[in-house]
């Protein structure tokens, strides 16, 4: 594993972190749930093209907004293999505890909301509008 990845691997735990983004001796941290650290980073303006990112879960939502982002390594705690084989498909370093067949809702009765809304979906630009809609009917 590269140190840059690893060192947010460590971060994510230690700090007790959902997600943590990493390029050189940069690091962004946080500990809001889902997709929602990747969509804040994603829509700051700020490029990031490059960095490494150490998640809790990835799903193809998550990914797609990897890929978007220009991130070059992920390390996941858990990742479904849809999403190991979509950021790979997209030269995406990946490293991970867990795979697993897909990405659950929270009380596991389901495939997660943001998964379904990206199904069908082959490229992050279409992915990216599909993402936001599904969160805006998630906490309505």
């Amino acid at each position: 594993m590269h140190p840059e990845l690893e060192n947010a691997k460590n971060a994510l735990k230690a700090d007790k972190c959902t997600c943590v983004m990493t390029l050189g001796s940069v690091m962004f941290k946080s500990q809001e749930k889902g997709v929602q650290p990747l969509l804040d980073w994603m829509n700051s303006g700020n490029n990031y093209m490059g960095y490494m990112i150490a998640d809790k879960v990835v799903g193809r939502a998550a990914a797609f907004i990897d890929i978007a982002m220009g991130i070059r390594a992920v390390y996941a705690e858990v990742i479904s293999e849809p999403a190991k084989a979509l950021l790979e498909k997209n030269h995406i370093e990946v490293e991970a505890d867990l795979i697993v067949p897909e990405i659950l809702n929270h009380d596991k009765s389901d495939k997660c909301p943001l998964e379904k809304a990206v199904d069908g979906i082959e490229n992050a630009a279409d992915a990216l509008m599909p993402i936001e809609l599904a969160l805006i009917r998630m906490n309505l």
